[in-house]
């Protein structure tokens, strides 16, 4: 009986060992990398929520110098507070992508506006790409406030020590004075009216030729040029103006 327990002892050792020498005893799953590289975003964020969801929003998205349209894109969760932390990881980046931002995009995909960016050569350092956007204010109209009052309106409205016909739009005072204020310069028609782009003097005179045929004596077209900016504001305007 021991003869017998020894030699089916041998057969089994023989049998490990060849399995062994064959790679066969403890196979492991091949993972396969993604094509492309990986860049992870963190941030911590407000007024996410503001935007109105799916006609913009916030995303990680890679694009090339020739075009205004994302070429890969991962939207950016609202975090569980405002002002926690999200966390965005985008894979499978291709050599064409010169840039990564976290932005707004519209539901075509074509860029509105950035507040974030990571260029070519932060891109072309690593395949693997770590980077920490800080603290962020996102908010619809807080984006409305930086990227077209503050650029350019407030010069004459307010950055001195009078506005233009009396309208005030520095960042403490621009949203009691346009939201449901009477318009002095189209009568019957509100500064902005919430929910109505079409009927808010404010999107009027940025968007077309009333300013110079009533005789405003400045072309206000000229303050906003880019058509994506002019849709974001149509677009806060249509979901109710809000001060966020």
């Amino acid at each position: 009986m021991n003869k017998k327990i020894a030699i089916f002892a041998s057969v089994i050792g023989l049998m490990a060992l060849q399995a062994c020498d064959e790679g066969r005893l403890y196979e492991q799953e091949t993972v396969i990398a993604p094509e492309g590289r990986t860049v992870t975003v963190k941030a911590r964020l407000t007024g996410i929520a503001s935007w109105p969801d799916p006609s913009m929003y916030v995303v990680v998205a890679g694009f090339n110098d020739d075009s205004d349209y994302a070429l890969i894109n991962k939207s950016v969760p609202a975090p569980s507070e405002e002002g926690g932390e999200v966390t965005v990881q985008l894979s499978g980046i291709k050599e064409q992508v010169t840039r990564v931002e976290l932005c707004v995009i519209n539901r075509l995909r074509k860029h509105i506006v950035s507040f974030y960016t990571i260029d070519e050569a932060q891109l072309a350092a690593s395949n693997e790409i770590e980077v920490d956007a800080g603290t962020l204010n996102v908010g619809m109209y807080h984006t409305i406030q930086e990227r077209v009052f503050n650029s350019t309106c407030v010069n004459c409205h307010g950055a001195a020590t009078s506005a233009a016909a009396g309208l005030y739009l520095t960042a403490e005072k621009s949203h009691a004075a346009i939201v449901g204020v009477p318009s002095k310069k189209l009568e019957g028609m509100n500064i902005v009216e919430p929910g109505d782009a079409a009927k808010s003097a404010l999107y009027e005179a940025l968007s077309t030729d009333v300013t110079i045929t009533n005789e405003w004596h400045y072309n206000h077209t000229a303050e906003v040029v880019d058509d994506g900016i002019l849709a974001m504001i149509r677009q806060w305007i249509t979901h109710g103006a809000k001060n966020d």
